[in-house]
């Protein structure tokens, strides 16, 4: 039995210390990874154990059946701490392999270019998860050769990049590598649009629904209190009020190359703005729930109006950023040209892409293409025919996008459309300030999950404040 509970843990420790190797600390985490663990299994069973004492002696035992749980969890934390940290990593490797494969090929000719990039990404700015890859495969290179550090990368990755690079290693032994690679850029272009494209469809349609479910709900609830009791809007207004929190909270960010990057600094100053946009159209409901008194509209325009101005900024700046990825078209033209003309990037004008990649608003899409130039430029010779998969994937995207920009036109009208029906069924519904209250909570939850629909993060106020100004003008 001993021997199999030992058996047990080893297994435990090596599938931890294999997620390890995702993290950024290097080899000291991989080190000391086996004795978090063990000692973290130790002080768990030896806290069963004493609670299990404990409960047999049948003494009053309260302290010991409190601290012993508390002290199981705190020695659980670093490792769940570092398997999260593990898995975040993980998952950005799958939504970037796509791009990674399409980077290593567009420029085929040996077939070595995925080593190459490895190597290039150690240092990237734009792969968050193939860059710790890329660090793992360039100090085990040093150490142990190219071929073995290459199988122990594809032996800890997981899911798709596992396969790719198993599969790769075999059409290296093989010669049949350049065909490969390929053949997983074209497989990775189509699996890419296509799965944006679902992305893109289902926020369109998400914002729509949003914008009715939000209308209805409250509206069939007003309805009611005409032959029912006003106070059954007491059991709406918590699901209202739940509604626009988890949905705001859990909507996802754009998909990676339409996800919008913020500089620090002026993340800090939209944050900002955005809590006290939050704090000025929260304070109307919080008045009218603590005070069951209705709040004027003159107030309510005036903080309506504050919150888009404080909104605006980020607003702009984002949907700015998002138009701005299309300007990419006018370099890959260049591009496109001069790999025809001097089979070499060496004279492609990049101060165009290089004015986009400073500006401290920008989307992933623009520093993916900026890095992937520079990547082959450095790789020398270019072959046209081959090239053209980059040029096409890129384009893929952008049409992508831009068919998102021009579906949020729909989304704008059914969000723009919930004050007035609220509103007018406000007309006919008891005049209570429970009732006040549920409308109101209506209009911010469909303000909130619209805004982070359209800018894909908590960063304006600027749609919800439109709202609130539209209904206190009503």
């Amino acid at each position: 039995m001993k021997r199999m509970l030992g058996r047990l843990i080893d297994k435990v420790v090596d599938y931890y210390r294999g997620w390890t190797v995702f993290l950024d600390e290097g080899l000291e985490e991989y080190l000391e990874a086996p004795w978090k663990l063990k000692s973290a299994i130790a002080v768990t069973l030896e806290g069963i154990l004493v609670i299990l004492l404990t409960s047999a002696s049948q003494s009053p035992g309260t302290l010991i059946l409190t601290v012993v749980p508390l002290l199981i969890i705190v020695a659980w934390l670093p490792v769940l701490d570092k398997l999260a940290e593990a898995r975040v990593i993980h998952g950005l490797v799958d939504k970037e392999l796509a791009f990674f494969i399409v980077m290593a090929s567009a420029t085929c000719r040996t077939g070595l270019e995925p080593l190459e990039l490895l190597r290039y990404v150690s240092e990237s700015r734009v792969f968050k998860g193939f860059r710790v890859i890329g660090e793992k495969f360039t100090c085990l290179e040093k150490i142990i050769g190219v071929g073995d550090a290459l199988r122990i990368v594809s032996s800890v990755l997981k899911g798709m990049a596992r396969t790719f690079f198993i599969e790769y290693s075999s059409a290296l032994s093989t010669g049949t590598v350049v065909e490969y690679l390929m053949r997983s850029a074209g497989e990775a272009v189509k699996d890419a649009w296509s799965g944006l494209s679902r992305i893109v469809e289902k926020r369109s349609e998400l914002g729509v629904l949003i914008a009715v479910v939000a209308s209805v709900m409250p509206a069939l609830t007003v309805g009611f209190t005409i032959l029912m009791d006003a106070y059954i809007l007491y059991y709406t207004l918590i699901p209202i009020l739940i509604l626009g929190v988890v949905g705001s909270t859990i909507i996802p960010n754009y998909p990676l190359p339409f996800k919008v990057l913020i500089e620090k600094s002026v993340g800090k100053v939209l944050s900002l703005m955005y809590i006290v946009g939050v704090a000025l159209l929260t304070y109307p409901l919080t008045y009218m729930v603590l005070t069951d008194r209705m709040m004027e509209k003159r107030i309510l325009l005036y903080l309506g109006a504050a919150s888009m101005i404080l909104g605006t900024p980020g607003f702009i700046l984002i949907l700015t950023a998002l138009f701005k990825t299309f300007e990419l078209r006018n370099v890959l033209e260049d591009v496109s040209v001069n790999v025809r003309t001097y089979r070499s990037l060496i004279f492609v004008d990049d101060e165009l892409l290089s004015h986009l990649g400073s500006k401290p608003i920008r989307t992933w899409l623009i520093d993916y293409v900026y890095e992937t130039l520079r990547f082959h430029r450095s790789l020398g010779e270019v072959e046209p025919d081959v090239y053209t998969l980059f040029t096409v994937f890129t384009n893929d995207l952008l049409r992508t996008l831009r068919s998102y920009l021009a579906g949020l036109t729909i989304m704008i009208t059914a969000i723009l459309s919930t004050p007035f029906l609220i509103k007018t069924l406000l007309t006919i519904a008891p005049f209570t300030s429970i009732t006040l209250q549920v409308a109101y909570s209506s209009i911010l939850a469909t303000g909130f999950i619209s805004s982070k629909l359209m800018l894909g993060r908590n960063i304006s106020t600027l749609v919800p404040g439109l709202l609130v100004f539209i209904y206190g003008l009503l």
